[in-house]
């Protein structure tokens, strides 16, 4: 089990988003997150980890800032997992997450929504290039992962476009924009 759908655990879509990068790049166990013990060990990297992150940084009502993210994952988890994050602030930008995916790395994505004040965190996966478009195929904590699902939502990229909302959202029907991304590894 790798999709982890809001409710399975405290925290915002960001939190989902890393756990889903943490147990995809085998730093941390599903069962772990999912069905917590009642009391998480201290004495190991990964106990340490989702306890911080399900106990102390638990339901967050506003958001969980990547920024936020990186500084505690390198500060606290340093020793366990290597976080690395960038904004995502012109086009040329779309190619360090093209880049990491090539490798094999999960990557997380914060966007915002056009003509809403929200943004929303999901996991890259894989992409493919199309002509004009990049696609970039995602798991979504938004959403419930169907049966025999790789994947539960698409971000399309129009490589042609100098708008500021140059992606679209297929799971909301929306264009957004890609602000941020982080890999932990």
């Amino acid at each position: 089990l790798v999709h982890l759908h809001q409710g399975d655990m405290d925290g915002a879509c960001a939190v989902y988003s890393m756990m889903m990068s943490l147990i995809i790049e085998r730093i941390i166990k599903s069962d772990l997150v999912i069905n917590p013990p009642l009391t998480l060990k201290r004495n190991t990297s990964e106990g340490r980890l989702v306890r911080f992150f399900l106990e102390q940084s638990g339901m967050v009502i506003n958001g969980y800032g990547f920024e936020d993210l990186h500084a505690d994952l390198n500060s606290a988890f340093k020793k366990s997992v290597d976080a690395y994050y960038s904004m995502i602030e012109k086009k040329e930008d779309f190619q360090i997450i093209i880049d990491y995916l090539d490798k094999n790395h999960p990557v997380e994505i914060g966007f915002t929504r056009k003509r809403k004040e929200s943004g929303h965190a999901l996991v890259a996966i894989g992409y493919q290039i199309e002509d004009t478009k990049t696609i970039l195929y995602c798991l979504d904590p938004g959403y419930p992962m169907g049966d025999c699902q790789i994947w539960n939502n698409v971000l399309e990229i129009d490589n042609t476009s100098t708008a500021k909302y140059n992606c679209y959202n297929m799971r909301e029907d929306s264009h957004v924009v890609i602000d941020e991304m982080m890999v932990c590894l």
